[in-house]
This record gives C-alpha cells, sequence and structure tokens, in this order.
C-alpha cells in the first residue's frame, strides 16, 4: 500500500515539471493523472475477481513488475503518448496491490472489518507523506523530475522482498467454497452495493481529484504544494489510524454523512482561500473530512454485503478509481483552463503580446492576434504557456510566467467548489442510509455465509 501512495505522490509532485517540459495544458496533464486512476479501476475490476483463481502472491508479483515497467516507461517518454502509457502501466500496478489487499484484510479480520480496512489504508496517506517528503528533499536538491519517478521503484523493492514467497489465506469466499459465480449474483442481487457504488464514484472524487492537483495548483502560487499535501494526508493518517475508536461510538453511515459534509466545507474554503494561512486552514479542514471516508465506505461493504466478496470490494474501488481517472481530474483540468484568463488581467497579457510582437519567432502570429483582439480563449493561453517556456526570449518569459503562474494558481483552486454540490447531495443519500439503519434497529453486519437474499436489505 505504501509503494501505491508513494507513486500518488510523485506523480502528483511532477505534473507542475511535466507542463513545462513537454508545453502541455491543464487538460493533457489531467488526462495523464486521470490515466493512473482509471487505469487502476480497470485493473482492480479484472483482477478482484481473479484473487481466487490465479493467487494473491502472483498478482503481487504482477504488481511489483509492474510498478518497475511503469516508472521506466514514464522517465524515458518523450512525448504525452509516452507519458500517458507509463501512468497507465503504473496505474494497472497499483489496481492489482488494491485487488489483493482488501480481501485480504477482510479475510483476516472478520469481526472489524470496517475499522482494519481504515488501518490498513492508513497507509495510502502514510505513504503519500513518505512520498512527498522524499519529493521535497529532491526538489530542495533540484533534481530533474525524473529521479521523482524512480524513487518509487525503493519501496517497491521493499514490499517485493517481503511477499515475494509470503503465504496467503484464501479469502472467505473460497474457504466456504464459493464459486465465483455466486459473487457476481450477490452484486446483481444487492441494491445497497449498487447504491455504495454510485456513492464511491462521488466521495472518491471528492478525495483523490483536489488531491492530484493541489501540488500543481498551489506550486504555481508560490505556496509549497507537495509540503500541503503531506499535511493533509499527516492527519488523514492519524485519523484512520484511531478509526475504531470512532466507529465503536458511531455507524459507518453516520460517520460517513459527518465526514463529507466537512469535506464539502474545506473544498469551498480552498476554493477562495488566498496566501498560506487560509490555504492550510482550508487543507486541514478538507483533510479531516476526507480522511476516512475511503476506508469506511469499503468497511461498509465488506460488513454488509459479504456475499459478494473480493468482487464487491473490487468493484468498489474500480468505479471510484475510474470516476477520478476519467472524469473528476481531466474535467478539474479543464475547469481550471477555462477560467485561467479569468484569473488573469487582460490589459497585462496584451502588453506582453506587443513586447513579443516585434520579435520574429513562433510566436509573433499568436501575439498579434491577441493585440489586435482576434485571438481564440486557446491561443492566449497556449501563448502565455510557450512565452514563460522562453520561446519568446527570456526577458518576456520573466514577464509572462508570473501572470501565467497567478492565474494557474486561482483557476486550479477555484475548480474545486464544482465538487462542493456534489458532497451535499452524497451527505443527503448517507443520511438516508443512516436513518433507515435506525428505523430498522441499527447497524448490522452481515455474516458472510448469511443467504444471498440477506444482502438485500439496507
Amino acid at each position: 500500500m505504501t509503494a501505491l501512495a508513494f507513486s500518488f505522490a510523485a506523480m502528483s509532485g511532477v505534473m507542475y515539471d511535466l507542463k513545462g517540459e513537454f508545453l502541455l495544458d491543464n487538460a493533457q496533464v489531467g488526462l495523464i493523472g486521470g490515466a493512473a486512476l482509471w487505469g487502476m479501476a480497470i485493473s482492480q475490476i479484472g483482477f478482484s475477481s481473479l484473487c481466487d483463481v490465479f493467487g494473491m502472491r502472483n498478482l503481487m508479483r504482477l504488481a511489483c513488475l509492474g510498478h518497475v515497467g511503469g516508472v521506466l516507461l514514464f522517465v524515458t517518454a518523450g512525448s504525452f503518448a509516452g507519458l500517458f502509457a507509463g501512468a497507465l502501466v503504473l496505474a494497472v500496478a497499483n489496481g492489482m496491490v488494491e485487488a489483493v489487499c482488501n480481501p485480504l484484510v477482510a479475510t483476516l479480520y472478520r469481526d472489524r472489518k470496517a475499522a482494519m480496512l481504515n488501518r490498513l489504508h492508513l497507509w495510502f496517506p502514510g505513504g503519500i507523506m513518505i512520498g512527498g517528503l522524499a519529493i521535497w528533499g529532491l526538489d530542495l536538491l533540484s533534481v530533474d523530475w525524473r529521479v521523482k519517478l524512480i524513487a518509487v521503484i525503493v519501496p517497491t523493492l521493499v514490499y517485493a522482498a517481503l511477499l515475494w514467497r509470503a503465504h496467503f489465506p484464501p479469502t472467505e469466499a473460497a474457504e466456504h467454497g464459493a464459486p465465483l459465480a455466486d459473487a457476481f449474483k450477490a452484486v446483481a442481487s444487492t441494491p445497497i452495493l449498487w447504491l455504495f457504488l454510485i456513492l464511491m464514484m462521488v466521495t472518491m472524487s471528492l478525495e483523490l481529484g483536489p488531491n492530484r492537483w493541489i501540488p500543481a495548483v498551489l506550486e504555481a502560487g508560490g505556496l509549497p504544494g507537495i509540503l500541503v499535501l503531506v499535511l493533509i494526508n499527516g492527519v488523514m493518517a492519524l485519523t484512520r489510524a484511531n478509526a475504531h475508536a470512532i466507529l465503536d461510538r458511531v455507524s459507518p453511515p453516520v460517520l460517513l454523512t459527518g465526514c463529507v459534509a466537512v469535506a464539502g466545507v474545506g473544498l469551498l474554503g480552498l476554493s477562495f482561500a488566498q496566501g498560506l494561512v487560509q490555504t492550510v486552514a482550508a487543507a486541514l479542514v478538507f483533510a479531516i473530512g476526507i480522511s476516512v471516508v475511503w476506508p469506511t465506505m469499503m468497511g461498509f461493504v465488506a460488513e454488509r454485503a459479504p456475499r459478494t466478496g473480493a468482487l464487491g470490494l473490487g468493484l468498489m474501488a474500480a468505479v471510484g478509481s475510474l470516476a477520478v481517472g476519467v472524469v473528476t481530474t481531466p474535467l478539474l483540468g479543464r475547469v481550471a483552463d477555462s477560467h485561467l484568463l479569468d484569473a488573469i488581467p487582460p490589459a497585462a497579457v496584451r502588453a506582453v503580446a506587443a513586447d513579443a510582437q516585434g520579435q520574429a519567432g513562433p510566436l509573433q502570429g499568436a501575439a498579434r492576434a491577441i493585440v489586435e483582439g482576434r485571438a481564440s480563449p486557446e491561443t492566449t493561453r497556449d501563448f502565455l504557456r510557450r512565452a514563460t517556456a522562453g520561446e519568446a526570449g527570456p526577458d518576456i518569459a520573466a514577464t509572462a510566467g508570473p501572470l501565467l503562474h497567478a492565474g494557474e494558481n486561482r483557476s486550479g483552486l477555484l475548480s474545486f467548489r464544482y465538487l462542493v454540490p456534489f458532497a451535499a447531495l452524497v451527505c443527503l443519500l448517507l443520511g438516508a442510509v443512516a436513518l433507515n439503519d435506525r428505523r430498522n434497529g441499527g447497524y448490522a453486519v452481515q455474516a458472510a455465509r448469511a443467504r444471498l437474499d440477506g444482502n438485500v436489505s439496507a
């Protein structure tokens, strides 16, 4: 789990560098960041159903090879396509780790699945903390961004050494002799699972969508974005380590309702934040809100729909990753692009273009179009990025850079505001589940050997 999280931190930590070296816009960077998530989703769907057939140990071995191969593809890429392919391979490896670890914990700790899945997943924010601090240290040394990705190989080799020959128990379904077809039947006949699959798309988008963008967005504003990400994940790790004490007092649906509400407030605060103090304060609220949402969602399904087994947990993780990778991460990038020019004074852009207009080069035509007022938003954004990269000379780069970076910061933060209404909707649905439990006598964990129709109740 630490290696998975380390790769997430590394990918988040290089997104800002990719824009500069490959002249990518936010939407393209969002597609790369998204591939690192929806590839994980496809992997989880495919391999969670194969845990009993292929074996957990063999899947972990494949994950190790995928982590190494994905990193090598990414750091040797020379274009957007190569970066996309490397991110996708790395994501498939991450999906294999999730496909194994969730049913493994549910099997080992059958009487406290929600609490122990929180304990397992504290190493996702914990791994991001470790990875984030490592990346920050590498930034201080001014190393090439590729070194940040290569660092992912270190925790990969550690888990390979620990697990290459380790013994893994059979899953609950395999132990009870239940065929894989039973898991598919249970999935098809469990309405509460389908509700939580939909909710997982949103709750994971609330967590991983902003976390994927926070370093790049804050660094554009001159703030230590990777350290803010470390802070967020430190709060998450600490909260997950103590989630069992919280779950002894409130049921998972009640806890989830409160957490999502707090996360929505944090995102709203981030969208308005200016300066380090406001940003850190909003980030702390956001961190408290999202801290236990992912593992508690998984724990709820493990406890209330146990007959779905590894397949049910794999689908939960997969649909969430798929939503973030295909929709949320690229969408936040497109929203940021659409508001970029709103955050930059038009007169300042025209002044930069006027200076570039008199210089021969590839930006002369775009500069003239901007000065004459006939440039499209796409042309203007591209001009600013290329001017910042130095294509119109160092003097113009020194003028264009601060404008672009300030705009990237404000438009990126503003994009988080678009997620707040979805947080409100999730709160309503989770609150309804909690009230239904209360009417039916309280939250109850279902046994894995319960009749299939016993999974239908909410």
